[in-house]
């Protein structure tokens, strides 16, 4: 009986070891195969986006400062408050 136990485990760890001689192909694969494929999807992208965003600003004539526009809203309201509370506090008195 001892002799089959030994036997089951012995297959046991072949079966371990094979799976992970496997595994490891696949890992070897992926990384010299399909990673280059990734990158040259990525790059490739990435210059298509690059040749967008020139043609855009070439179109509306030179960069645009997004950010500019809403501080300039921001501060325009703040004083516009600030206007109509002293004229309150004006009429008061």
């Amino acid at each position: 009986m001892k002799k089959l136990l030994c036997k089951a485990g012995q297959s046991t760890m072949e079966y371990v070891i094979v799976l992970t001689a496997i595994i490891a192909a696949i890992l070897f694969a992926a990384v010299t195969f399909i990673k280059p494929s990734v990158n040259k999807v990525y790059n490739e992208t990435s210059a298509r986006m690059d040749t967008a965003t020139t043609f855009f600003m070439n179109k509306l004539g030179g960069p645009v400062n997004i950010s500019g526009a809403g501080a300039g809203a921001g501060a325009g309201a703040g004083a516009g408050a600030g206007a109509g509370a002293g004229a309150g506090a004006g009429s008061a008195f």
